[in-house]
């Protein structure tokens, strides 16, 4: 049996996995704005982040955890950064992204209008007047 490691050593393992998990929960969302909804793709879209997220815990457990073994509160912390991104930060993304196709969108606007008022329509050119010799 391995050795349990130091409290400060397991918070850093903790935190870093929340990170995953909020990477993770950033990756399924963009996902799904890429492809869009539907049960079919919403079931594969689950499967390849629970496969994602087992990769990364056992990756991270190799690599850079204090005990060199994925123990069971990196999992839960990576559920948890996931869902995490899903409750706070998610909703206020998707705000800050929607804030900002709107101001996209009404510059737009603006501009369009501000052509048309400035460029309407033009007189004809002026015929040069030829000048008569009698």
């Amino acid at each position: 049996m391995a050795p349990s490691p130091a409290p400060w050593a397991v918070l850093g393992d903790v935190l870093w996995c929340l990170g995953l998990g909020c990477l993770l929960g950033a990756a399924r969302d963009a996902v799904r704005l890429a492809l869009g909804e539907g049960p079919v793709r919403c079931f594969f879209r689950d499967i390849a982040v629970f496969a994602a997220a087992a990769v990364h815990v056992c990756g991270f457990a190799a690599g850079a955890s204090a005990g060199g073994l994925a123990r069971w509160y990196m999992s839960a912390a990576v559920l948890l950064g996931a869902v995490s991104w899903r409750w706070a930060v998610q909703p206020a993304v998707h705000r800050a992204a929607a804030a900002l196709a709107e101001l996209a969108c009404t510059q737009n606007a603006r501009q369009a209008r501000t052509n048309a008022l400035t460029s309407g329509p033009k007189p004809p050119p002026r015929l040069p007047q030829s000048k008569k010799i009698c």
